[in-house]
């Protein structure tokens, strides 16, 4: 019997979680931030990594097309099938590419990134999302995490300029959020996990001598 506490749905998808459930501090403002971003979107939109295209329903009217771009899986349902690091689109053909938590699964995520930039039109819009901290997930695939300086460079290199690199879990965040993935296997520890969640997130709102980051958020444009 669960009191406070209330298991993700299985199978996992992404999805906006209650403060009771083990990934709250995980995909509360990775869900929020997307959703503001993408509710300003115009154009066609490309989605690489698209998954089961769970943020498909934050675009705004403006969008013309949308096309979710995967592997074939369980947990996928790509409008095309195809790799991120060989799209099969010409060169600037979107107005906005999208892709989240996918660079670090990825063997080579610069080339991925430099295609993704190669679709996406000249002034155009790159809304991206990495792991900072994460345990192992997917594996065998899930090769790299990022720092802010590095994302910064990467993105350099790739002519985005970015309006906004936003840190999505701070220290405080970040350690409630390890801990709950942890005491989630142990039954009697699991009702601890809603009190972590809501004391975790008060506590992320203080300043932190450590750049402790759970998720990065880049809303960018590509360089004319």
């Amino acid at each position: 019997m669960h009191f406070l506490f209330r298991p993700s749905p299985h199978p996992y998808h992404p999805h906006l979680p209650s403060w009771r459930q083990p990934l709250y501090l995980h995909l509360k403002p990775l869900w929020l931030a997307l959703e503001r971003a993408l509710a300003t979107s115009r154009g066609r939109v490309l989605d690489i990594g698209c998954g089961l295209q769970p943020y498909r329903r934050f675009l705004d009217p403006a969008v013309t097309e949308y096309v979710g771009i995967d592997r074939e899986g369980p947990l996928s349902r790509p409008t095309v099938v195809g790799s991120a690091e060989s799209l099969p689109f010409p060169d600037q053909s979107f107005d906005v590419v999208l892709s989240t938590q996918v660079l670090e699964h990825l063997p080579d995520p610069e080339r991925a990134l430099r295609e993704a930039v190669r679709v996406l039109k000249r002034g155009g819009r790159m809304i991206l999302t990495v792991p900072g901290v994460w345990p192992t997930h997917e594996a065998p695939h899930d090769f790299w995490r990022f720092t802010r300086h590095g994302l910064m460079r990467l993105l350099a290199d790739h002519e985005i300029v970015y309006r906004d690199l936003e840190a999505l879990g701070g220290l405080w965040a970040t350690l409630g959020q390890m801990t709950s993935l942890e005491i989630h296997r142990i039954f009697g520890l699991r009702e601890l996990i809603p009190m972590m969640n809501v004391c975790a997130e008060l506590l992320d709102k203080l300043p932190s001598h450590e750049d402790l980051v759970m998720n990065w958020f880049v809303d960018g444009v590509r360089a004319r």
